[in-house]
């Protein structure tokens, strides 16, 4: 019997949606009932305590279907195990990366709403590396379970000033001497820098802008994309062989939706950079040429 062939995604969606919720939840082989988001709230108000209830998902993270009867099928089990190895990837931004460049010229708003958003989505973590707040593998999964992609449109912002009360809102900076630890202190601080005695802006005030509607999260949501997509081509590529009943395909949605199509169609580089190659030990070395031999 030949192999099905099917895309990425679509096997994803089978994977996550059809397979692998079948494996029941941990310590059981039935699922007798399901908790409620709500549910640990009104335990709270009824006992006025946290309550430890068994957590009902299975292996796989999955709310198990208590109808089945089969166990997962291999190339599903197969497919978890790929997603869950993009948890070694790791992050690399380029310096110029600027995924709302299409939006035209935001000037320095525009700049500081890029680092805003990639800081709303990556923690450093104890070894001083900058990693996703939400794994690679964990938007695999979630966008296998809701389908579609993760939304990268975004309406193009405006630039404006500052405002309070429909007027322009002015600022200066002020040296301000403080005791410390080894005497005075300097530091500076930014104040209103409205004159209200006179009712005019001190000479060196100045003003600010902002972008409206904030792209940060636009940012974000294309960043996502870009993840997601560099993990499809990832996948892929570890799945082509191995798999039992299907044939996978690789993803022929665009890289970068929101840019203008590239009739070259050149490689773009990912966000995402798989791990090196685990060295092979001296003695397995031998051993393969034992054989060839």
């Amino acid at each position: 019997m030949g192999r099905k062939t099917v895309d990425i995604e679509a096997l994803l969606r089978w994977a996550y949606r059809e397979e692998l919720p079948k494996a029941a939840a941990a310590g059981s082989r039935l699922v007798v009932g399901f908790k409620t988001g709500w549910g640990g709230v009104e335990r709270f108000g009824e006992l006025l305590a946290v309550i430890d209830e068994p957590d009902i998902r299975n292996r796989y993270g999955l709310v198990p279907d208590g109808t089945a009867s089969t166990d997962p099928h291999p190339d599903a089990v197969r497919v978890h195990d790929a997603v869950m190895a993009l948890r070694r990837c790791e992050l690399e931004v380029p310096e110029d990366w600027n995924p709302i460049a299409d939006m035209g010229d935001l000037g320095p708003e525009g700049a500081a709403a890029v680092v805003r958003g990639l800081a709303g989505m990556t923690i450093i973590n104890d070894k001083g590396a900058r990693v996703l707040r939400r794994s690679v593998a964990r938007i695999v999964i979630r966008q296998a379970i809701l389908g579609g992609a993760p939304d990268w449109e975004g309406e193009t912002p405006e630039r404006h000033v500052v405002c309070a009360h429909g007027k322009p809102q002015w600022f200066r900076r002020e040296v301000v001497v403080t005791d410390g630890a080894f005497g005075p202190a300097s530091h500076e601080i930014e104040v209103d820098g409205f004159n209200h005695s006179r009712r005019m802006p001190y000479a060196d005030a100045y003003t600010k802008m902002v972008l409206d509607p904030d792209p940060a999260p636009v940012v974000q949501g294309r960043a996502e994309y870009e993840l997601w997509r560099g993990a499809l081509d990832l996948l892929a590529e570890d799945l082509a062989e191995g798999l039992e009943a299907h044939k996978v395909l690789p993803s022929d949605r665009s890289a970068r939706p929101w840019e203008a199509p590239d009739p070259e169609r050149r490689i773009l580089p990912s966000l995402l950079v798989p791990p090196a190659p685990e060295r092979e030990s001296r003695a397995v070395g031998r051993k393969r040429k034992r054989d060839a031999a």
